[in-house]
């Protein structure tokens, strides 16, 4: 029997290497070689085909910056991809919205549903709630027509898939039913199935400066969601012990502040790379000797810092500073393979680096439950099967049947990942 096709509309993706981009890229491909016809709706210009991957560009510039640019960006991605869904649907087709750019879900899926699609909801952020917890109070009445746009489109679709628990219980709480949440995580890049070698670790590392150096890294996207001061902090504490080193690889919003803090407090241990390209992720996140995630508190259930499961592919320790009530720091509690800090606890930070430097037993046993934990919960193929399962439910009759027919409750899903 042929399979309904499946639609991805993501505003970025090949070559595009952002974290959403990475992430369908691999997953679109991996579904064609499964047998299954697969579009992607993206902004920009570029190619139409990408391994077996039929792509309908949008136009325009996804690299601008600037508010307004940006917004302009978005207005047209939406309206281009409306128009994309009317002419490419067709009923029992399944498409999956993800969320970028933001409000991405209700603007498509009432098109979508009007064509007789299947809608998945792949909610990476959650959207109006980040602008208004960064805004303040005053703009949520402004935001808030947004939210019921945006509800109404999540309850209104077969599934939504957030990719973390304190994601999906906000998905919940917005009125979606349990057996309708399927909590699926992100991946790690699939160049981290095998670990890099030690000779491509040492170069990378001797390149960096970084020989007979403890190096723990922020690699990443510096962006407003993360908390940076504690990391800061630490630097400090640790800034007259010349065998350790931080590092922050990316850009973001974040990245003109952070440089700006290092260059007023002196911090001669801190060092500011720029993003590695994919083809060199692997060696450049095995090269250095512990992570270092971030969240700023009330964004846990809004965001997932997508860098960990990366982080734990490559066998280190991470070294969480968020909220200690989040499911990502109750995750690695209950996985053993890192630490968890509150915003503030800049002292408690540089000790716990100081004791994994300084106590190699511990530092390898951490390190070996982050791999493990890696091979449990993030490995592509794993992932890969539970999304083929997801979307062949999703494409299976009336979205009113999709309980009675064995679709699994928010309850059973793997609620150890974070």
């Amino acid at each position: 029997m042929v399979k309904p096709k499946v639609i991805f509309a993501n505003r970025v993706y090949w070559p595009d290497e952002s974290a959403t981009a990475q992430l369908l890229t691999d997953l679109a491909p991996a579904l064609v070689q499964r047998g299954r016809e697969v579009h992607v709706i993206a902004g920009g210009t570029g190619p139409a085909e990408h391994a077996g991957v039929t792509v309908h560009r949008t136009g325009g510039d996804n690299s601008v910056r600037g508010l307004r640019a940006r917004v302009a960006s978005y207005w047209r991605y939406l309206r281009a991809a409306r128009g994309i869904i009317g002419r490419l649907a067709r009923p029992g087709d399944c498409i999956v919205i993800k969320t970028d750019p933001p409000m991405l879900a209700a603007a498509l899926t009432g098109p979508a549903r009007a064509r007789g699609a299947n809608v998945v909801q792949w909610v990476q952020d959650i959207y109006p709630e980040i602008a208004w917890q960064h805004a303040g109070a005053a703009w949520k009445p402004l935001l808030l027509p947004l939210r019921c746009a945006r509800d109404r489109a999540w309850r209104t679709s077969a599934f939504c898939v957030p990719v973390g628990d304190d994601m999906a219980k906000l998905v919940c709480a917005r009125g979606v039913a349990p057996e309708r949440v399927r909590v699926l995580p992100n991946w790690a890049p699939r160049e981290m199935e095998a670990l890099p070698s030690s000779q491509e670790v040492k170069a990378l590392r001797t390149a960096s400066g970084w020989d007979g150096k403890f190096v723990a890294a922020y690699s990443g996207n510096l962006g407003r969601v993360h908390e940076f001061a504690t990391v800061l902090g630490a630097a400090a504490e640790l800034r007259r012990r010349p065998e350790f080193r931080f590092v922050f690889i990316g850009t973001g919003a974040r990245h003109g502040e952070v440089a700006a803090a290092v260059r007023r407090d002196d911090l001669e241990n801190v060092q500011l790379l720029p993003a590695r390209p994919r083809a060199q992720l692997a060696a450049s996140l095995g090269s250095v000797d512990a992570h270092v995630v971030t969240l700023l508190p009330g964004f846990e259930s809004l965001v997932h810092p997508s860098k960990v499961a990366g982080a734990l592919a490559a066998g280190k320790p991470i070294a969480f500073v968020g909220p200690p009530q989040s499911a990502l720091a109750g995750f690695l509690r209950t996985e053993g393979c890192g630490a968890v800090f509150a915003p503030g606890e800049a002292q408690a930070l540089a000790a716990t680096l100081a004791e994994w430097h300084s106590k190699p037993e511990r530092h390898a046993a951490l390190a070996q439950a982050a791999r493990t934990a890696y091979e449990k919960h993030f490995r592509f193929a794993h992932v890969l099967a539970a999304w083929e399962r997801l979307l062949d439910e999703a494409g299976g009759g009336d979205r009113n049947d999709i309980a009675s027919t064995g679709a699994r409750a928010l309850s059973d899903s793997r609620s150890a990942v974070p």
